[in-house]
Protein backbone atom coordinates (compact mmCIF):
# COMPACT_ATOMS: atom_id res chain seq x y z
CA UNK A 1 0.00 0.00 0.00
CA UNK A 2 2.91 2.16 0.55
CA UNK A 3 5.47 3.55 -1.61
CA UNK A 4 9.33 2.30 -0.91
CA UNK A 5 9.92 6.40 -0.19
CA UNK A 6 7.44 6.01 1.98
CA UNK A 7 8.44 3.10 3.66
CA UNK A 8 12.31 4.38 3.77
CA UNK A 9 10.82 7.33 5.52
CA UNK A 10 8.49 5.99 8.07
CA UNK A 11 11.85 3.77 9.12
CA UNK A 12 14.25 6.39 9.06
CA UNK A 13 12.22 8.27 11.68
CA UNK A 14 11.73 5.34 13.72
CA UNK A 15 15.40 4.45 13.11
CA UNK A 16 16.57 8.49 14.18
CA UNK A 17 13.44 7.97 17.28
CA UNK A 18 15.06 5.29 18.47
CA UNK A 19 18.63 6.29 19.14
CA UNK A 20 19.67 6.58 22.53
CA UNK A 21 19.95 9.63 24.53
CA UNK A 22 22.92 11.40 23.97
CA UNK A 23 22.72 10.38 20.16
CA UNK A 24 20.08 12.01 18.31
CA UNK A 25 21.49 12.78 15.47
CA UNK A 26 23.20 10.33 12.40
CA UNK A 27 24.37 10.38 8.94
CA UNK A 28 23.04 9.78 5.89
CA UNK A 29 25.16 6.74 5.34
CA UNK A 30 24.40 5.26 9.01
CA UNK A 31 20.24 6.27 8.07
CA UNK A 32 20.77 4.73 4.56
CA UNK A 33 22.27 1.19 5.97
CA UNK A 34 19.73 1.06 8.77
CA UNK A 35 16.82 1.06 6.96
CA UNK A 36 18.31 -0.69 3.76
CA UNK A 37 18.04 1.71 1.18
CA UNK A 38 20.03 3.16 -1.43
CA UNK A 39 22.05 6.96 -0.01
CA UNK A 40 21.17 8.89 -2.81
CA UNK A 41 17.09 8.08 -2.64
CA UNK A 42 17.48 8.41 1.24
CA UNK A 43 18.99 11.74 0.63
CA UNK A 44 15.70 12.54 -1.12
CA UNK A 45 13.58 11.41 1.35
CA UNK A 46 15.08 12.98 4.07
CA UNK A 47 15.53 16.77 2.34
CA UNK A 48 11.44 16.25 1.78
CA UNK A 49 10.78 15.47 5.27
CA UNK A 50 13.58 18.40 6.69
CA UNK A 51 11.72 20.59 4.22
CA UNK A 52 8.32 19.59 5.91
CA UNK A 53 9.61 20.21 9.24
CA UNK A 54 9.86 16.55 10.55
CA UNK A 55 13.62 16.75 10.38
CA UNK A 56 16.78 18.86 10.98
CA UNK A 57 19.62 18.61 9.18
CA UNK A 58 22.77 19.97 10.55
CA UNK A 59 26.00 20.74 8.54
CA UNK A 60 29.72 20.08 9.91
CA UNK A 61 31.55 17.51 10.84
CA UNK A 62 28.96 16.32 13.54
CA UNK A 63 26.22 16.98 11.69
CA UNK A 64 23.78 14.65 9.93
CA UNK A 65 19.76 14.58 10.38
CA UNK A 66 17.81 14.22 13.71
CA UNK A 67 13.75 14.55 14.36
CA UNK A 68 12.52 17.83 14.86
CA UNK A 69 10.27 18.96 17.64
CA UNK A 70 7.45 18.60 15.61
CA UNK A 71 8.71 15.17 13.82
CA UNK A 72 8.27 14.37 17.94
CA UNK A 73 4.75 15.24 17.82
CA UNK A 74 3.67 14.11 14.26
CA UNK A 75 1.41 11.02 13.73
CA UNK A 76 2.29 8.56 11.53
CA UNK A 77 -0.53 9.29 8.77
CA UNK A 78 1.41 12.61 8.33
CA UNK A 79 4.56 10.64 7.13
CA UNK A 80 3.02 8.95 4.85
CA UNK A 81 0.92 12.08 3.84
CA UNK A 82 4.17 14.28 2.70
CA UNK A 83 5.95 11.30 0.75
CA UNK A 84 2.74 9.30 -1.17
CA UNK A 85 0.27 12.59 -0.67
CA UNK A 86 -3.42 11.50 0.46
CA UNK A 87 -4.76 9.46 -1.94
CA UNK A 88 -4.11 6.48 0.07
CA UNK A 89 -6.87 8.55 2.38
CA UNK A 90 -9.38 9.72 0.01
CA UNK A 91 -9.25 6.97 -2.60
CA UNK A 92 -9.81 3.10 -3.10
CA UNK A 93 -6.83 1.25 -0.98
CA UNK A 94 -6.88 -1.62 -4.35
CA UNK A 95 -7.07 1.11 -6.91
CA UNK A 96 -10.68 0.33 -7.76
CA UNK A 97 -12.34 3.61 -9.44
CA UNK A 98 -15.48 2.76 -7.85
CA UNK A 99 -15.02 2.19 -4.23
CA UNK A 100 -18.08 3.71 -1.48
CA UNK A 101 -20.55 2.15 1.34
CA UNK A 102 -22.25 0.88 -1.55
CA UNK A 103 -19.51 -0.74 -3.53
CA UNK A 104 -16.65 -1.11 -1.09
CA UNK A 105 -13.71 -2.78 -2.38
CA UNK A 106 -13.47 -5.73 0.00
CA UNK A 107 -16.86 -6.75 -1.50
CA UNK A 108 -16.04 -6.16 -5.01
CA UNK A 109 -12.58 -8.17 -4.58
CA UNK A 110 -13.76 -10.90 -3.34
CA UNK A 111 -16.72 -11.69 -5.61
CA UNK A 112 -13.90 -11.59 -7.88
CA UNK A 113 -11.71 -13.82 -6.40
CA UNK A 114 -14.45 -16.41 -6.14
CA UNK A 115 -16.09 -16.09 -9.81
CA UNK A 116 -19.11 -14.51 -8.58
CA UNK A 117 -20.57 -11.32 -10.05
Amino acid sequence: MFSKACKYAINSMVFLATLPEGQERAGLKDIAFATNSPEAFTAKILQTLVRENLLLSIKGPHGGFEISEEGRKTPLYRIVQVIDGDSIFIGCALGLQECSEKHPAQSITSLRLFGTT
